[in-house]
């Protein structure tokens, strides 16, 4: 089987739905149908027009279909629990009228996990009874996601509470699997030093949707030795086009097969809008990568 392509605005470096420097979405629409997919993410909640009547209309003339949306909130904040079921809430219903199947779960970037991304040993841990807040908030993210006709699926994220291979083992055990399967991103699962081909052998039942991405191992390396953050990190372009980096893409595919994997992956690739980055050029690159591959069905 063949993984059907999506891109999303997080390529054009969409990261918060009223930053600056972020491009106009329709122009962010038109480029992700030019590169050639067929399918997109929403976006932070805000950056594409919330009505989903007149969003569908430009997906549908564009030849796009939206198969996921996320929410990327401070999870691990007990005082904000209300204000993410708010956003998760306005993405449901934008997802819900627009036919989409997913909703990602990701804990929002923190300042103390942020200066030691990448390095597990260096890392603050969330104390019991914070842990246990965090995941409560998730669950009740995937309980409305469940009511909406949505599967939610957790992204473990750099720079986030939940990033590494015991985090994520921890998560899944303590979040019934009938509220949240699992989001891999290749690229995120590599800068944490997990191997994304034995993350998914060991989740596949849970695992519902895919995010693509390469991790330039020399950048890696060097920012973790010079203990530098991850905005850093994505300042110096660590994360590359795809098959450029570290993931091993062949053996990821070769899970796939075996697992009967039959869904979307999401291509992302970081970058910092204000920098020289195409992200036009890297969509098509990328695209054609994982085709040639074999990951994904051709265009």
């Amino acid at each position: 089987m063949a993984v059907r392509l999506a891109n999303s605005p997080c390529s054009w470096g969409v990261d918060y739905a009223d930053a600056p420097d972020n491009p106009p979405w329709v122009r962010v629409l038109d480029q992700i149908a030019e590169a050639g997919y067929r399918h997109t993410e929403l976006g932070p909640v805000g950056y594409y027009p919330e009505d989903p009547v007149r969003l569908k209309a430009e997906m549908d003339r564009r030849g796009l279909s939206v198969a996921a949306g996320f929410i990327f909130q401070p999870l691990h904040d007990p005082g904000a629990r209300a204000a993410v079921l708010d956003v998760t809430r306005r993405t449901l219903r934008m997802l819900s009228g627009l036919d989409a199947r997913h909703l990602v779960v990701i804990d929002h970037i923190s300042r103390e996990r942020g200066i030691s991304a990448g390095r597990p040993d260096a890392a603050p841990r969330l104390d019991a009874a914070t842990w246990r807040s965090m995941m409560a908030t998730i669950a009740e993210v995937g309980r409305l996601a469940r009511d909406h006709g949505i599967g939610a699926v957790l992204h473990p994220h750099a720079a986030c509470y939940i990033e590494y291979a015991d985090e994520v083992d921890r998560a899944m055990a303590d979040v019934d699997e009938q509220l949240l399967g699992l989001c891999i991103d290749t690229g995120h699962s590599a800068y944490a030093g997990i191997d994304p081909t034995a993350l998914l052998r060991k989740f596949g039942r849970r695992t519902t949707y895919l995010h693509f991405k390469d991790i330039d191992r020399r950048v890696l390396d060097a920012v973790v030795a010079e203990r530098l953050d991850f905005d850093a990190a994505v300042g110096r372009k660590v994360f590359t086009p795809l098959g450029k980096g570290c993931v091993d893409f062949t053996a990821f595919r070769d899970a796939l097969n075996d697992l009967g994997y039959d869904g979307v992956g999401n291509i992302e690739q970081d970058i910092d809008p204000t920098g020289d980055a195409d992200p036009l050029a890297n969509a098509i690159e990328s695209r054609l990568f994982l085709e040639r591959s074999g990951v994904a069905a051709p265009a």
